[in-house]
């Protein structure tokens, strides 16, 4: 052990970096969904303003689509047989087998 260290220093590490950790916990246990929110429209902005609207648009129209599928895949729908029945009623027979 190093005894030429002061203790008050060691305490002093322990409040300090406690209370960081403490704030940070508080910070995202108290209107979590706001803070999220919050999160998620600056990154939303950031990328509208390094891509451009209509690519930024089209990547999270796409990641909504796709989280659409998921769910739907999550809750045991069968999008795979509704999607062949919806194409066979808007084909005409002759495009059919």
């Amino acid at each position: 052990m190093d005894e030429t260290k002061p203790k008050f220093l060691d305490e002093f590490k322990v409040k300090f970096f406690g209370g960081i950790i403490e704030f940070i916990y508080n910070f995202f246990a108290v209107h979590r969904k706001r803070k999220i929110g919050f999160i998620l429209g600056f990154i939303f902005g950031i990328a509208i303003l390094v891509f451009g609207p209509f690519h930024t648009f089209f990547v999270t129209f796409c990641g909504i689509i796709g989280l659409y599928i998921g769910s739907r895949f999550d809750e045991g729908d069968d999008l795979v047989g509704k999607t062949l029945k919806a194409i066979e009623e808007v084909l005409p027979k002759r495009f059919q087998h």
